[in-house]
């Protein structure tokens, strides 16, 4: 980081920073009940993450909360990235949100040039704001989603407003209006030539970014998927094997396991022919 946060960064309850360096199951449903209200009584503040970077949360958002109380979404992906991430250089994050994995992603892999794409203005200014706040250079934020072909579109709001974003859907005729580009444009827009990681994020508009993504997911450009199941993910799974890709399931051990069947809203980690985690543990 080259310039400090906001100087009123909160400092969580000694009791919840203990517990941030901390990773065990259950330990969601243990943070909610022991300091839930406590946060909640905070509001919209800087707060101090568990990877470190303070960053503006809305407290009275248990999805913000997560990232208050340790490892966003469990341990299992970050814990792959400290064994398999050292020489990463490069990183796709769609969906980006408020900036959820992109402050993990920045602190464990701080010399990864990280592409950040939202398309929701309002997320988009909450990420914005952190990654400026914490003078996170290697972060590019585009005001764009991920897709087939590039096009205007919508972005429906399907949540909560107090959400931020966190359920909109790319849709045809309602909503915000929006900017859509394809994986395969950026990377030679950009001149990448290996994506070490994509995360895939898209609120049920995964099909439509990995349909843009298809000439460079046939060349093995993207070494590595990291995307939320939900309720496409026999179509998913399918789509990427054609394209040579295995489907793993992280441990929370951060070591890979074959995918065998799927959960509602899971996580599944796509990995190109001959990528070195890929090896039996």
């Amino acid at each position: 980081m080259t310039s400090p946060p906001p100087k009123d960064v909160w400092a969580p309850p000694p009791g919840l920073r203990a517990l941030q360096r901390l990773e065990f199951p259950g330990k969601l449903g243990l943070c909610e009940r022991l300091f839930a209200a406590r946060l909640a009584s905070q509001g919209v503040r800087w707060v101090q993450t568990a990877p470190g970077p303070g960053w503006r949360l809305d407290l009275g958002n248990p999805t913000h909360r997560w990232i208050a109380y340790g490892w966003y979404e469990g341990p299992s992906l970050w814990r792959w990235l400290r064994r398999h991430g050292a020489e990463f250089r490069t990183i796709v994050d769609s969906g980006a949100n408020i900036g959820q994995t992109v402050l993990y992603f920045a602190t464990l892999l701080p010399r990864a040039r990280i592409l950040a794409y939202e398309p929701g203005r309002a997320a988009r200014q909450w990420l914005e704001e952190g990654v400026a706040a914490n003078g996170l250079r290697q972060v590019a934020v585009h005001a764009a989603g991920l897709g087939a072909s590039p096009q205007n579109a919508f972005l429906g709001n399907v949540g909560a407003g107090g959400l931020h974003g966190s359920w909109n859907q790319v849709n045809a005729s309602e909503g915000e209006p929006i900017e859509i580009v394809t994986l395969d444009g950026e990377l030679d827009r950009h001149g990448i030539e290996a994506l070490d990681l994509w995360k895939l994020d898209v609120e049920g508009y995964e099909m439509e970014a990995l349909s843009g993504a298809a000439r460079s997911l046939a060349s093995g450009r993207v070494r590595a998927v990291y995307q939320e199941i939900g309720s496409a993910g026999a179509e998913s799974i399918a789509f990427l094997r054609r394209h040579g890709y295995t489907p793993w399931r992280l441990r929370d051990s951060g070591r890979p396991e074959p995918l065998h069947g799927l959960t509602p809203m899971e996580n599944a980690l796509f990995l190109a022919p001959g990528h070195p985690s890929a090896a039996p543990p």
